[in-house]
């Protein structure tokens, strides 16, 4: 049996592989770097973009969709500033309450997370990608638009800088008290 496809349909089946396949990380890379409910709409933004140029995808487009998921971000996020800017000229005092991804949350009081939080947004993109999107200094490149040997530098320097901003927050951190009544075991240290 002879199948022959038209070039839309092996389009299509391209697509929905390539969507089946990276979804899962790319939605991961996102809710990362977006609140939960931004999310969908930069996946969909970062697919659109995959579909008007799938015919120029690499065999590994996971670097590609990354990138793409970059450019979604930074536009998500000056519609934002955008939208608040806006929000506080028409509600002048009225605060809105965002509520932080979980991950934010379990992180916030770590000295890591505050470390992390003075870092450039050029430092910490290139720590994300290494450390929680797994990928090397080659994928790096691609994503953030800089050859291998760049994004390796660009991630020694960051690295460099995240160990010095360490040391600084490990010298002066001081453990948060306790409520009354509790107590740490273990750790020599209790309040009754």
């Amino acid at each position: 049996m002879n199948e022959t496809r038209s070039p839309e349909e092996s389009q299509a089946r391209q697509f929905t592989e390539l969507f089946t396949a990276n979804y899962g990380p790319v939605l991961a890379y996102v809710r990362r770097r977006v609140s939960a409910d931004l999310a969908q709409d930069v996946v969909a933004d970062t697919f659109l973009a995959a579909w008007r140029n799938i015919h120029e995808l690499t065999p590994d487009p996971l670097p590609w969709l990354y990138r793409a998921a970059h450019f979604a971000v930074a536009n998500q996020r000056r519609t934002l500033a955008r939208r608040s800017r806006l929000d506080e000229r028409a509600q002048i005092g009225a605060a809105s309450v965002i509520e932080p991804d979980h991950s934010d949350q379990v992180t916030a009081d770590m000295e890591l997370a505050a470390a992390f939080r003075v870092l450039s947004e050029a430092d910490r993109e290139v720590l994300r990608l290494a450390a929680w999107e797994g990928l090397s200094a080659e994928e790096i490149g691609v994503v953030v638009g800089c050859s291998a040997v760049a994004a390796k530098a660009r991630l020694r320097r960051a690295r460099q800088r995240l160990s010095q901003r360490l040391a600084t927050a490990a010298s002066q951190y001081e453990p948060p008290s306790l409520v009354p009544g509790t107590t740490i075991k273990g750790l020599g240290y209790e309040q009754s």
